[in-house]
């Protein structure tokens, strides 16, 4: 490819694509390299070559410096469990960070050592960062020095980040990145997702965003589809990056339409803004997760009991999905709250269990 006015020529590129792509071909030996495993589980290799990683870096650092950070201030990372090989550990020293895992056994003693540490910023899983403003909360532990807190990798509603603000002190910023990309979009002080990485090139077609590196020489990457969808906007913003924004990201199209029938369906992103809506007008804050294993039946998991009760959420929510969605029957058949109802692993709001085949349009 020579020019942009040559991708509409090109076809989609997947995972599978790159992954083939790169068993057939031999990484310079000056590269570095990163893994993802991804949602399906079969690992990707990247290739970089140094300038390719300084510009991930600098687009980072970019981001960082626009909102008071720099890279290298104190990082309290809340991610999975620390590797716990010599390597990661001179790694996370040289970066100045340490990782904390909120979860499990011992996840109080784990959020009052990340209080204790005072990092500058927290930067992680957004269902994770959540989990430890519960905790500092009802523990009433008082976090101090924290200057932001950067929430990647999983969607946040509106009323959860306000939550977590208050609880840290500091305002909250969503990053949208990938392991292939690093940091695509990241959001500025007024609220806008913005494109920010001047060496991609974002498209919106079919409910897919499709990514091309224009400057990567390692590994061809052009029109990559990240299995994500998104709606994009001009915002007339220039307070990062460009005006280009990300409107409103759905996530994964795999797991994002729910069923009311086998050929009526609606997407997911509604129940997120019902529980949004629901948590604004009672106060409250949790983690949820939807699941349809049936044609019009949907179960409602909260990470906690809500101050009200499940009745009156199932209700409440019950009443708010029928109004936006013109429908009569209530969806939300049951509520179940605790952690031991959550699944594990990287949240995601909507998981659909039903035998279809439309691809996810």
């Amino acid at each position: 490819m020579h020019s942009l006015s040559e991708l509409p020529d090109r076809p989609p590129m997947s995972k599978a694509d790159l992954r083939a792509m790169s068993a057939a071909s031999s990484t310079v030996a000056s590269s570095f390299s990163r893994h993802t495993a991804g949602t399906t589980g079969e690992p990707t290799h990247i290739s970089l070559s140094r300038t390719e990683l300084a510009q991930m870096l600098a687009v980072r650092a970019y981001c960082y410096n626009k909102h008071g950070l720099k890279l290298g201030q104190r990082e309290a990372r809340v991610w999975g469990r620390a590797a716990n090989s010599l390597t990661a550990k001179i790694r996370d020293f040289l970066l100045n960070r340490k990782v904390f895992y909120p979860a499990e056994d011992g996840a109080e003693e784990t959020v009052e050592k990340l209080v204790k540490w005072s990092p500058e910023y927290l930067y992680g899983y957004t269902s994770l960062i959540l989990e430890a403003a519960q905790i500092a909360q009802k523990k009433g532990l008082n976090p101090r020095g924290v200057k932001g807190v950067i929430c990647t990798a999983e969607s946040i509603l509106p009323a959860q980040k306000k939550f977590i603000a208050e609880v840290f002190g500091a305002p909250v910023f969503e990053e949208y990145g990938s392991t292939e990309f690093d940091v695509i979009a990241f959001e500025c002080s007024r609220g806008h997702l913005h494109l920010v990485n001047p060496w991609l090139w974002v498209e919106e077609e079919e409910d897919t965003v499709l990514i091309t590196d224009v400057s990567r020489k390692s590994q061809s990457i052009v029109r990559y589809k990240l299995g994500d969808a998104a709606e994009l906007r001009d915002s007339g913003c220039e307070l990062l990056g460009g005006k280009g924004v990300i409107e409103e990201l759905h996530g994964r199209t795999a797991q994002q339409f729910a069923y009311l029938t086998e050929n009526t369906k609606f997407h997911a992103v509604v129940f997120g803004r019902a529980i949004d809506a629901y948590m604004k007008e009672f106060n409250d804050c949790f983690r949820f997760t939807v699941s349809q294993t049936e044609y019009g039946i949907f179960h409602l998991h909260v990470s906690s009991e809500p101050h009200l009760g499940d009745a009156h959420l199932r209700r409440w929510i019950n009443t708010e999905l029928q109004a936006q969605l013109s429908v009569s029957q209530d969806l939300i058949k049951a509520v179940y709250a605790g952690e031991r109802f959550m699944r594990s692993g990287k949240h995601t709001y909507f998981f659909q269990d039903l035998d279809i085949n439309d691809e996810g349009k």
